[in-house]
């Protein structure tokens, strides 16, 4: 070998270009361990850079054989060793010099790590307990552990091959418990026995019983049917089976038994009017908590119950002598239509007619009995099928009859105006005359023409209506006002202003 290293123990001259390439040279080598501190027995990994590239590179490390390695055209060599003790390994070459670096071996540490589950649990409830051990980060298996608190020992667990021992006890109290996990017994190379680690269990008290009561609906009247919810829960959550007692200030309203949700309900339609203390008291359950006892209480005001309720409209608002006049009574009990009801209308002038409610709680009469002037019309109740009492409930409206008309029907003349676009026209028609009340009926040409458009009379007997009109309908000259046996016609023409 070149550069004055050993060949067959015996030192070689350098070539006659030695002197010349290493006064060349600016290498500087650079030594790397990888890792740089190891376990006894472990291997670790000696690489050099910075070397010319092609130059023999010497590794000694302690007791072990040197290794020498051509460096890479990148000017790298590498050599891998068993480690045995610390101490510095060097790397040498002829060209770039020699360079050393630390290497530290040392045996792995043993950690133990200690969690409970659940993070937050309560008086009485298990609770587990995992201890992890691992030596230099590989988890130890067999290792027995001691579990433990100021107040004693808790138990032991032998982890297995995931390094982890576990143990559940119920036994932790109330309040902040320090808990160790203690290696008594490990197989390892690592020094375990006697490493611990420690947790904070925070065990909060057993949850308490709770009981909950609604009434619907909120402002029930007296013998509405009310029902009353009672809801059981234990630490918040639902409790099943539990036997409910609702009373009020009037006594025992009945029994409900929770279900899935933690809900009794009771319909009663016994609450009577006025301000109702109505208590819910467990009076048996299956469950943690203490529940036994356990009551709550809400008021309900009952309003009294409504009388019957009778309305009474007719129609037209303005009828006029023998014309029909509709009677329209409506019979309610709490807002409610009340069906089969049988309803006598009846007027200063005797009886008008009987009806009987149908499904929206109505009865209706017809007559054109009604003399003119102004007619009190009332409304009675002879028998309704309801909890109220309806029968004699009655309504009254006044019916103001007008006069026949003594004036003689007059069609005024109208004129259209066309629109554009569509190409139509509109025309305004008015009569004068006719008996108010009465209808008037406009038609194009004679009293058997199209008719346009009508209009109730108002009282001065004037009626007016507006109409419009197709192409065709702009050929008739003349319009003719119809109300009962009376006509008029009158002229129809284009408006000019």
């Amino acid at each position: 070998m070149c550069g004055g290293l050993l060949f067959s123990g015996v030192p070689q001259p350098p070539p006659p270009s030695w002197s010349l390439r290493k006064g060349l040279s600016n290498m500087a080598l650079s030594l790397t361990l990888t890792p740089s501190t190891v376990a006894p027995g472990g291997t670790f990994t000696a690489t050099a850079t910075g070397a010319a590239a092609g130059e023999a590179i010497t590794f000694t490390y302690d007791a072990a054989v040197p290794v020498t390695v051509t460096a890479s055209g990148t000017g790298t060599a590498s050599a891998t060793f068993t480690a045995t003790t610390s101490g510095p390994v060097v790397a040498a070459g002829a060209t770039s010099g020699a360079v050393s670096a630390e290497l530290t071996v040392a045996a792995p540490n043993c950690v133990v790590t200690l969690t409970s589950s659940p993070a937050t649990p309560v008086a009485g409830q298990p609770v587990t307990l995992t201890a992890t051990v691992t030596c230099g980060g590989a988890p130890v298996s067999g290792a027995t552990v001691l579990f433990s608190t100021a107040s004693g020992s808790l138990g032991v667990g032998v982890t297995g091959a995931g390094g982890t021992a576990t143990l559940t006890t119920p036994a932790l109290p109330t309040g902040s418990t320090v808990v160790t996990g203690t290696v008594i017994a490990a197989n390892t190379t690592c020094t375990c026995v006697g490493v611990a680690a420690t947790t904070t269990v925070n065990v909060t008290p057993p949850p308490s019983c709770v009981v909950t009561l609604t009434s619907s609906p909120a402002t029930p009247v007296a013998g509405q049917p009310v029902t009353l919810t009672a809801t059981v829960t234990c630490g918040g959550a639902p409790v099943v089976g539990a036997t409910v007692l609702f009373t009020s200030t009037s006594g025992p309203l009945g029994v409900g038994v929770t279900g899935a949700g933690g809900t009794a309900t009771l319909t009663t339609s016994a609450l009577p009017a006025g301000v109702n203390v109505v208590t819910a008291t467990v009076a048996a359950a299956t469950t943690t908590c203490t529940c036994v006892g356990v009551a709550a209480t809400t008021t309900v005001n009952v309003t009294p119950a409504p009388g019957c309720v009778v309305t009474l409209t007719s129609s037209p608002a303005s009828p006029v002598v023998g014309q029909l006049v509709t009677l329209t009574a409506t019979v309610t009990c709490n807002g409610a239509p009340v069906v089969g009801a049988v309803v006598l209308f009846t007027s200063t002038s005797g009886v008008l007619g009987v009806g009987v409610t149908g499904l929206t709680g109505t009865a209706s009469a017809t007559t054109s009995a009604l003399p003119a002037g102004a007619n009190a019309v009332t409304a009675t109740v002879l028998f309704a099928p309801t909890t109220c009492p309806c029968t004699g409930a009655s309504a009254t409206t006044t019916v103001t009859v007008g006069g026949v008309g003594t004036g003689t029907l007059t069609a005024n003349p109208a004129c259209y105006r066309l629109n554009f676009p569509p190409l139509s026209a509109q025309a305004t028609f008015t009569a004068s005359g006719a008996t108010p009340g009465s209808t008037v009926s406009f038609h194009l040409g004679t009293a058997a023409g199209t008719v346009v458009c009508t209009a109730v009379a108002d009282a001065s007997g004037n009626a007016s209506c507006t109409a419009t009109l197709s192409l065709f309908q702009l050929g008739f000259a003349t319009f003719t006002a119809t109300s009962g046996t009376q006509a008029s016609t009158s002229s129809l023409t284009l408006c000019t202003t």
